[in-house]
């Protein structure tokens, strides 16, 4: 409790506190007569800006990798969800290989799909360890965004989405300036001039009634409008009683994915353009 006496109409306090504190201002006459109490209706002292979480975008993918945030290995999913791993001596290993990223504790966790102790192992072993150049996928241009925020003390201001093609633009993003979200937890934006060789990265910003902001940032991501191609026919061959199809590893490419092509469909039909499986 702070107790000031004065004549003046204002009164100065050192905002050396946090958390909320409430004025309670009354007036004395010359009998020493008070009036009724008048109060505010608190002040909030905000230390910590707003973080977000559960980041979403719209149809796009990345390589699977591992890796170790505030000393718990994650395994990063295709579809930018992360799930935790077992805290086993070989994905240990990896949190003195990597860097804690602030985009890693924005992703949403997929609780239902908890890897046991020997495929934690095989994932920490074969998978290759997240890093800041990381390709994130889209099929278009058409970017759609959902988040939800975490703020323990003021109440959240506005949220900001920006365009850039660099990490440095954090700050003034040069293909799109930030836009505002009337403060609501999603964003859609339509880019066509994003080419598709282009690395481009998105900012959201999120600014507290404190005046306190945080940037994060997603990226690089690449618009891959075209589909993989194939250099030769695979070959087909009967061995026994069994139908073999083959192909090379490098049949299948994509110029545009810097990424290896993780997934390889086929069907077996009746006649040579059938769309129907046996």
């Amino acid at each position: 409790m702070v107790y000031k006496e004065l004549t003046e109409t204002s009164v100065r306090f050192p905002a050396n506190f946090t958390g909320k504190r409430f004025v309670t201002i009354i007036a004395l006459n010359h009998a020493m007569e008070s009036s009724k109490p008048v109060c505010s209706d608190g002040i909030t002292r905000d230390t910590s800006a707003p973080l977000i979480r559960n980041l979403t975008i719209g149809h796009a993918a990345w390589t699977e990798t591992v890796i170790c945030q505030k000393g718990i290995p994650y395994l990063l999913q295709s579809n930018l969800q992360k799930v935790t791993l077992n805290n086993t001596t070989t994905c240990l290993r990896i949190c003195n290989l990597t860097t804690d990223t602030i985009i890693v504790d924005s992703l949403p966790t997929d609780l239902s799909a908890s890897k046991d102790q020997d495929i934690s192992n095989f994932l920490c072993k074969h998978l290759t360890l997240y890093s800041k150049e990381t390709v994130v996928y889209m099929p278009n241009d058409d970017i759609v965004l959902n988040w939800e925020v975490e703020e323990s003390g003021s109440q959240i201001d506005d949220f900001y989405v920006g365009l850039g093609l660099d990490t440095t633009e954090l700050n003034a993003p040069r293909l799109v300036d930030y836009i505002s979200t009337d403060r609501n937890t999603y964003f859609r934006h339509r880019h066509e001039a994003i080419g598709s060789e282009e690395l481009l990265y998105v900012f959201i910003k999120t600014v507290n009634k404190a005046g306190l902001s945080n940037i994060v940032t997603l990226g690089p991501i690449l618009i891959d409008q075209t589909p993989p191609q194939y250099k030769y026919i695979p070959r087909v061959t009967i061995a026994a009683e069994t139908i073999v199809f083959s192909w090379q590893a490098d049949t299948f490419y994509d110029d545009e994915q810097t990424a290896k092509l993780d997934q390889i469909s086929f069907q077996f039909g009746n006649t040579y353009i059938s769309n129907q499986s046996l």
